[in-house]
C-alpha cells in the first residue's frame, strides 16, 4: 500500500477509533480532487476488515455511477499483501475472512440490506436528500460510522448541511468530525500532485467552476456569471475583422432552433464557422438563417458551411422537438457525407460543452472577430454577457442564457467541446483520479 500522508493518517485515526469504539459518528471530509480520497477509503477498509477477520462484519462503499471500479484498489492491496487464501474478489463485494466490503451506487441504496461497521461515500456532495436520508437510516439501524467525502459544490447540498452541523458541534465543544485538506497542503505532501494540479489549472483556468469546487474547495453559486467581464473584453477586443480568409482548418456548428409550424415561424438556425489552430479556435463568421420551409433553410446552411466556408467538419444539433426527424433527415441527405457529427442534448453532453467553452474563454483558447455592430455580433455578445452558471443534472455545471437564447453561444460551446476532444486535453476535472 502507499504510504499515507499526514492528513490521511489524521483522518484514518479518528475514523478507526470511532469504528472500534462503536460510536456511530458521521464524519465529513473535504479533499481536493486526486488528493487521496480513494486510497484513504481503501486503507480504512483494509484496516477494519483485518480487525474483523474472524469476528466478521460488513462495510459499505457508495460510489457514483460511471466511476471506475474502485474496489480494484482494495483488491490490489490484498493481492500485494500476505493474506493469500484469506480473501476473495466477488461481483459486488470483496471478502477478507468473515469480513466483507459491499459496493453500491447511490441509486441502489434503497435495495441495500444489512448491518454495517463502516459506511464510506465518495462524492457525497452529489447525493440527493433522499439518498442521505437512506444512509442515515442504515447507519442508525446498525450503529455504523459514516464518512462522507465531498466538496463544496454550490454550497447548498445535503453534504454541506451535515458539514455545517459537524463544525457547529465542534465549536460548541464537541468532538472534531469535519476534516478539510487545503490544496496547498495536498500539494506539499503528495509527490507530483502540484504538477498535475498546475496542468489542470492551465487547462481549465483558476476561475473555472470545476477548478473552484474540485481543487480550491470553494462553492460556486448557481446564477453567477459564466464569463467574467474582463475576459469578455479580451475575447471581443483582439480579433481580426469578420469573414477574414484564413488557411487553417475550418469547422462549423449548426444549431436548428425553430421548425416551421412552431410559434414565431419561420424556421431558424444559427451556423458558426471557426478556424482550428494550435492555440485553439478563432471564430470567423456567423449565419443567422431563417426560411419559410425546412428545405430552403437547409439549402442555405449547406451553402454557408460548404461553399462560403469549405469546412472539413460540421457539428449539428436540432434543438426543436417539433418535426426534428424531418429536419435531421434533410440535413443528413444535404450535407457532405462523412463531415457531419450529431450532437445530443443529454445532461452530460451539455455539461461537457459548458465546461469546454468556459475553459476556452478563461485560458484564451477561443477568440472572436472584432466588433462590427451586426445582428449576429450583437446576439452573440448578449448571450455571453447574460450567460449564467447552473448546477447540472450530472456531475458538473451548465451554462444557461437568461432571456432570449438564439443558439449563438451553444454553437460556440459545441465547437469548443469538439476542439478539446480533438486535442485530447479535455480533463473536465473529474477524470483526474490518478492520485486518489
Amino acid at each position: 500500500m502507499k504510504t499515507p500522508t499526514t492528513y490521511q493518517r489524521e483522518i484514518a485515526t479518528a475514523v478507526t477509533s470511532d469504528v472500534l469504539q462503536q460510536q456511530g459518528s458521521v464524519f465529513t471530509v473535504e479533499m481536493p480532487l486526486g488528493a487521496g480520497v480513494n486510497e484513504l477509503a481503501s486503507q480504512l477498509e483494509m484496516l477494519v476488515m483485518s480487525v474483523n477477520l474472524n469476528a466478521g462484519g460488513a462495510l459499505l462503499r457508495v460510489v457514483p455511477d460511471g466511476q471506475p471500479d474502485v474496489k480494484q484498489r482494495l483488491v490490489s492491496h490484498l493481492r500485494a499483501g500476505s493474506l493469500k487464501g484469506l480473501w476473495s474478489d466477488e461481483s459486488a463485494c470483496v471478502r477478507l475472512g468473515r469480513a466483507q466490503v459491499l459496493y453500491a451506487a447511490p441509486d441502489d441504496l434503497e435495495h441495500v440490506r444489512g448491518q454495517f461497521e463502516l459506511i464510506q461515500v465518495v462524492d457525497a456532495h452529489l447525493l440527493r436528500p433522499a439518498e442521505v436520508a437512506r444512509l442515515q437510516e442504515m447507519a442508525g439501524a446498525s450503529g455504523a460510522t459514516v464518512v462522507l467525502y465531498g466538496r463544496p459544490w454550490n454550497g447548498e447540498t445535503p453534504f454541506e448541511h451535515v458539514k455545517l452541523a459537524n463544525k457547529e458541534a465542534a465549536a460548541a465543544g464537541g468532538d472534531w468530525r469535519h476534516f478539510r485538506v487545503p490544496l496547498e497542503r495536498a500539494e506539499a505532501e503528495l509527490q507530483g500532485y502540484a504538477t498535475r494540479v498546475e496542468a489542470e489549472r492551465g487547462w481549465l483556468g483558476d476561475m473555472h467552476p470545476e477548478f473552484e469546487t474540485a481543487y480550491a474547495l470553494r462553492p460556486v453559486s448557481g446564477g453567477a456569471s459564466a464569463f467574467p467581464r474582463e475576459r469578455l473584453r479580451d475575447l471581443f477586443g483582439t480579433g481580426g475583422p469578420r469573414r477574414l480568409a484564413v488557411a487553417d482548418r475550418l469547422v462549423a456548428s449548426i444549431v436548428v432552433t425553430r421548425a416551421v409550424g412552431m410559434v414565431d415561424s419561420p424556421a431558424t438556425a444559427v451556423a458558426s464557422v471557426a478556424s482550428r489552430t494550435a492555440g485553439g479556435l478563432r471564430v470567423l463568421d456567423h449565419k443567422w438563417a431563417e426560411a419559410a420551409d425546412e428545405a430552403t433553410l437547409v439549402a442555405g446552411l449547406k451553402r454557408f458551411v460548404e461553399k462560403t466556408w469549405p469546412c472539413e467538419s460540421v457539428l449539428v444539433r436540432v434543438r426543436t422537438s417539433r418535426d426534428d426527424g424531418r429536419m435531421r433527415d434533410l440535413l443528413q441527405r444535404s450535407l457532405q457525407q462523412g463531415h457531419v457529427q450529431w450532437f445530443t442534448e443529454t445532461s452530460r453532453q451539455r455539461e461537457r460543452e459548458s465546461s469546454a467553452v468556459i475553459a476556452a474563454a478563461l485560458t484564451g483558447r477561443v477568440g472572436f472577430y472584432a466588433p462590427d455592430g451586426s445582428p449576429e455580433y450583437r446576439a452573440l455578445r448578449r448571450e455571453m454577457e447574460w450567460a449564467v452558471l447552473r448546477v447540472g443534472e450530472g456531475r458538473g455545471f451548465t451554462v444557461a442564457v437568461e432571456g432570449q437564447d438564439e443558439g449563438f453561444l451553444e454553437g460556440i460551446a459545441m465547437l469548443a467541446s469538439e476542439d478539446a476532444e480533438q486535442a485530447g486535453e479535455q480533463q473536465m476535472a473529474f477524470p483526474m483520479a490518478i492520485a486518489s
